[in-house]
Order: structure tokens, then sequence, then C-alpha cells
């Protein structure tokens, strides 16, 4: 292998571990629960940091699959072991069975996500936990 071949390795080499470790925070942490044949699926970006914007994306189906487009949803964030009220975003309706929120994280440590979703004359309820750095 002469130099400019070894360069031009040494350059891919690089820009992949970049590419490789920007990309990480990118991908959304997703996790689904099913309440009273409800499908809630939550993404949130993996180990967030604190006192930055996050994007919440909500899905909603049920039970044979088909997009849940006529509730209202809402998110209840709280911090269990350092209590200092629920937050509360609105998710707002962004596309088939889709729902997004944004609010920031105040204090790093574990927090609980409570999707909360009306629809008719029911509320579910789908909590999610996450991590969230300084």
């Amino acid at each position: 292998m002469n130099h400019a071949e070894f360069l031009g390795s040494l350059g891919f080499l690089v820009l992949l571990v970049l590419v490789t470790a920007c990309g990480n925070s990118a991908i959304p942490l997703r996790e689904t629960k099913v309440v009273d044949g409800l499908s809630i699926t939550l993404d949130t970006p993996d180990r967030p940091k604190m006192n930055t914007a996050v994007d919440f994306v909500v899905l909603l189906s049920d039970a044979q699959g088909n997009p849940v487009n006529d509730a209202n949803v809402y998110l209840d964030l709280d911090m269990p072991e350092m209590p200092m009220g629920v937050t509360r975003p609105v998710a707002l309706p962004d596309g088939p069975g889709r729902y997004w929120a944004r609010t920031a994280y105040t204090m790093e440590g574990w927090w609980e996500i409570t999707v909360v979703v009306e629809r008719a004359e029911t509320t579910y309820r789908a909590t999610f936990r996450r991590d969230v750095l300084q």
C-alpha cells in the first residue's frame, strides 16, 4: 500500500467513526406498550441531555393495526426521585396515527414520561422511563 492509499484509507476510517458517533445520538429510543387494545409507541432520543429541546413522537394504533387519528394526546413528564411538579406538553397531530410534542428536561437523572391518550369516553395511560444526561 502506497502513501496515498494509506492516507485515503485512514481518511475513510476517520469519516466512518465520525458518522457512527454522530449518528448514534440521532437514533430514537422506541418503546411500545399496549393498553386495553390501544398500541402506544413513544419515540424519543436515547439518553437526551437536560435543558435541550427534545422531540417526542407518539404513534397510536388500534388492535387491528390501524392508525388512531381521533385522540387528544399529552405527556406527563415527572422525576419521581426529585418531585418538582409535572411538565405537561400537548402532542399535536402530525400524520396518520402520529402525534408530536417538544419540551426540555430540566434536571439530569431518571424521568417518567406518561403518554395520556383521551379517546371518546376512555383515557389510556402508558409510562416510559428515560435517563437524562447533564
